[in-house]
């Protein structure tokens, strides 16, 4: 039986940052990393750093050209104090009505999760705030391959009325993989998803994805007011070691313990947690 604490619901790839809900944890600089070798300055959560090297190279193959010189990064992590200022900045020189359109209040932002970035097509000048990444050309492709790798296109321009943020085509959040690839297949926001997922209690009711040979049963465990309890005797002696394996966060991945399942645990930032196994 795994027990966690409630804060623990704010940690995790799966986490809701919107006007709504507010970003409550705190990203270790340790857990940071760049996430291309000529702007040392964009920074990601490690692995969400990793599956999108991952998916520039595999474009690399595809393509005669060299991606980074095609494509470039924007803005990914920022701390509280970097939105404030982008915010005011932003206000000054754009207004209220269009920077609330784009730019996300201090700590409602998901660039201070770490799993967000904003990327542009490589060309002479690039807006901060609303940089061109076009529905065409190597930016589409890339667009075409990022649920494989765990990454969504977070505001698109039909889901504006649910998100409350304008199109935004250059900005990509990392949920991780298969969820990116669900919410892909039945056309949903990252709102959308969370709820969703209620539907599908964890263990007896999962939801089954399959891609592949693999498998993945995903539910949802509803927040209780200290310590919530997830039963994991599904998977008997393999979860031997379990707690002291996992650490101190909680979304993590144990597929290279070759004793242990895959397993992940993502709080979502508003009343529960969503289990991820795969098989």
């Amino acid at each position: 039986m795994r027990k966690l604490e409630k804060n623990r619901v704010f940690e995790g790839n799966l986490i809701l940052v919107n006007q709504n809900y507010p970003l409550r944890c705190t990203i270790a600089a340790k857990n940071l990393c760049p996430v291309f070798e000529n702007q040392s300055q964009i920074l990601m959560q490690q692995e969400c750093a990793g599956m999108l090297d991952k998916l520039f190279q595999e474009l690399n193959w595809s393509i005669s050209e060299e991606i980074y010189q095609l494509i470039v990064g924007v803005s990914g992590y920022r701390t509280k104090s970097e939105q404030e200022e982008i915010f005011d900045d932003s206000l000054k020189e754009n207004g209220r009505a269009f920077t609330e359109k784009y730019v996300a209040f201090p700590d409602h932002s998901e660039h201070q999760t770490g799993l967000a970035i904003d990327l542009a097509e490589n060309r002479e000048e690039i807006d901060f705030i609303r940089p061109q990444f076009p529905y065409q050309g190597i930016c589409q492709k890339f667009r075409e391959k990022i649920a494989d790798f765990g990454f969504i296109e977070r505001y698109p321009k039909e889901k504006q009325d649910i998100t409350k943020i304008g199109a935004e085509p250059w900005h990509f959040r990392y949920v991780g993989v298969p969820h990116a690839e669900i919410m892909k297949r039945y056309g949903m926001a990252l709102e959308e998803y969370i709820v969703w997922l209620k539907q599908f209690s964890f263990p007896d009711h999962s939801f089954i994805w399959r891609k592949g040979d693999r498998e993945f049963k995903i539910g949802y465990v509803e927040a209780e007011e200290t310590l919530t309890k997830i039963d994991l005797s599904e998977y008997g002696k393999q979860m031997q070691g379990m707690e002291e394996r996992a650490g101190e966060i909680i979304s993590y991945n144990l597929a290279e313990c070759k004793e242990l399942p895959n397993i992940q645990i993502s709080g979502n930032n508003v009343d529960g947690f969503v289990i991820t196994y795969a098989q």
